[in-house]
C-alpha cells in the first residue's frame, strides 16, 4: 500500500522522521559531550579526539550518495533500518574498546555511516511524501534535531556520571535502535514507487547513478548551493564540537554545559518549524533566507568571544547557534527540487551531503590546529564566523544567477506576430506557459 502526498499516512511518516531526528539531534548536535567523554576516558590529546569526532560527523553527512543509492534500489524503510543497526553496533563496540585507535573504526566510520543513512533517509522521505507542504513538513521533521539535545543531553550526562563510559555508550546504542521502529513507518509513497518503476524499466545500474551525478555536477546553481553548505558546515560543526570545551575553559561546569546545549536544542526546535512554515509560501526565496540565517549566525559567532566569560552570553549564543544552525535543512529538499527537478531529489540531496560531509570533516580539526599552534578558542570561533558569512554569500550568488536565467527564459518564451489591416494592427503574443493574448492597436 502506498501513501498519497500531503495527506493520510504521510503524516505518520513525518512523525517517524521527527523521531529519527530526535536521535540524530543528540548524536550530532550534542557531539561535544561525546567528545569530552572520549577525552576523559582515553586521556588523549585534543587533536586526536577531534579527528575521531570529525570522522563521525563527516560520514554522517557524507553518506548521502550511499543512502540515495539504497533508497533508489530498495526503499527508505530499508535504508533507515540498515542505518539504525550499523549505528547501534558501532556505539556499543565503542563503549568496550580499550585502545582509542579502534574508535576511529567503531565510532568514526561504522557509527558515522549508520547515522548518515538514518539522517539522509529522514530528509529524503519527506520529499517523497509532501509536495504543497514540503517546507513546513521539513521544518517539523528537523525540529526533532532540537528536541533531541534539549531532552537527552541532561539525561545522558547523568547516565555518564552514574554508569561511566561503557554504560553511556551501551545505552546510547540502545537509543539508536529506536530508529528501526521509526523506519517501520516509512511506507513507500506513490512518488517513491513511481521513481522505482522508472528505474526498473531502464534497469538502472551503477553507471546510471554515476551519469545522474554527472548531470548534477554540471549545474552551476547547484555548485553555488553546495559551496555555501560546505563553508557553513565547516563552521557549524566546529562550533558544536568545541563550544562545550570552550565553556569548560571559561569556568562553566559540565552540568551547566549540558544545560546550554539543551537551550540550543529547544531554540532550534521552535525556529526550524517557524522557518519551514515561513518558506512554505511561494513568494519566499529559500536561498535568500539562507543568506540571512548564515550571515546572522556568523556575526554572532565573531562577537561571542568578546563576552565568553559571561554566563548570559553563553546562553544567548546557545540560543543563536541552536536556532540558526539547523534552519537550512527545512528548505534543502525544495532547493534541490527547484534546481534539479523531483526525479533527481534523492541524487541531488546525496550530492549536496557530500559537500556537507567534507565541511564537517574539516571543521573540528581546524579548531584543533588553531589551538595546538598557539591560537585560542576565540580565534577558532572568529574564523568560523567568517566562513559562515562566506557561505551565506555563496547562496546569495546562486539566487542572483537563478533570477537572471529565469528572466531570460521568460522573455524567450514570448513570440510576437504582427498582422496589419487598414484601421488597426493585431499583435498576437504566444507564451509557451499561458494562453495566447491578443492586443488590438488602433492606428
Amino acid at each position: 500500500m502506498s501513501t498519497l502526498p500531503d495527506r493520510g499516512w504521510a503524516w505518520l511518516v513525518l512523525l517517524g522522521s521527527v523521531g529519527e531526528h530526535i536521535v540524530m539531534g543528540y548524536c550530532a548536535y550534542a557531539s561535544g559531550m561525546i567528545h569530552i567523554a572520549l577525552l576523559e576516558n582515553f586521556n588523549a590529546d585534543l587533536l586526536t579526539t577531534t579527528w575521531i569526532s570529525a570522522l563521525f560527523l563527516a560520514f554522517m553527512s557524507g553518506s548521502g550518495p550511499i543512502a540515495s543509492t539504497i533508497i533508489n534500489r530498495y526503499s527508505c524503510r530499508v535504508a533507515m533500518m540498515l542505518g539504525s543497526l550499523m549505528l547501534s553496533t558501532g556505539l556499543v563496540l565503542t563503549g568496550f574498546v580499550e585502545d582509542i585507535k579502534w574508535t576511529f573504526l567503531t565510532f568514526g566510520i561504522l557509527s558515522g555511516i549508520g547515522l548518515g543513512l538514518c539522517y539522509n533517509t529522514g530528509l529524503i522521505v519527506i520529499a517523497f511524501n509532501f509536495e504543497k507542504k514540503r517546507n513546513m513538513a521539513c521544518g517539523i521533521a528537523i525540529s526533532g534535531g532540537g528536541i533531541g539535545p534539549f531532552i537527552l543531553t541532561p539525561v545522558f550526562q547523568l547516565i555518564y556520571e552514574k554508569y561511566n563510559y561503557s554504560g553511556f555508550f551501551l545505552l546510547l546504542g540502545g537509543l539508536a535502535l529506536q530508529n528501526c521502529v521509526f523506519g517501520a513507518t516509512f511506507r513507500p509513497s506513490k512518488t517513491e514507487l513511481a521513481m522505482k518503476t522508472a528505474n526498473s524499466n531502464r534497469k538502472e545500474k551503477f553507471c546510471d547513478s554515476v551519469s545522474s551525478y554527472m548531470e548534477i555536477v554540471r549545474s552551476g546553481s547547484m555548485l553555488c548551493v553546495c559551496l555555501g553548505f560546505f563553508l557553513a558546515n565547516i563552521s557549524i560543526y566546529l562550533l558544536y564540537i568545541h563550544y562545550p570545551e570552550y565553556c569548560l575553559h571559561t569556568k562553566s561546569s559540565k552540568m551547566e554545559v549540558s544545560i546550554f546545549l539543551s537551550v540550543a536544542g529547544i531554540s532550534g526546535c521552535f525556529t526550524r518549524v517557524l522557518f519551514g512554515m515561513a518558506n512554505n509560501s511561494h513568494n519566499i526565496d529559500e536561498l535568500l533566507m539562507l543568506f540571512g540565517v548564515f550571515s546572522l549566525l556568523g556575526l554572532g559567532t565573531i562577537i561571542f568571544p568578546l563576552f565568553s566569560s559571561y554566563t548570559t552570553a553563553k546562553v544567548m549564543f546557545a540560543c543563536l547557534l541552536g536556532g540558526y544552525s539547523g534552519c537550512c535543512w527545512a528548505v534543502v529538499n525544495s532547493i534541490v527540487v527547484n534546481i534539479l527537478g523531483q526525479e533527481k531529489v534523492a541524487h541531488g540531496v546525496g550530492y549536496l551531503m557530500m559537500y556537507v560531509g567534507a565541511g564537517t570533516f574539516i571543521g573540528p580539526p581546524l579548531a584543533g590546529f588553531i589551538i595546538s599552534y598557539g591560537g585560542t578558542y576565540g580565534d577558532s570561533f572568529t574564523v568560523a564566523g567568517i566562513l559562515l558569512i562566506m557561505g551565506g554569500f555563496s547562496c546569495l550568488c546562486c539566487t542572483m544567477c537563478q533570477r537572471a536565467v529565469d528572466t531570460k527564459e521568460s522573455f524567450d518564451d514570448f513570440e510576437f506576430t504582427v498582422k496589419s489591416d487598414e484601421n488597426m494592427q493585431t499583435i498576437l503574443v504566444n507564451n509557451s506557459n499561458e494562453e495566447n493574448d491578443r492586443f488590438l492597436l488602433k492606428e
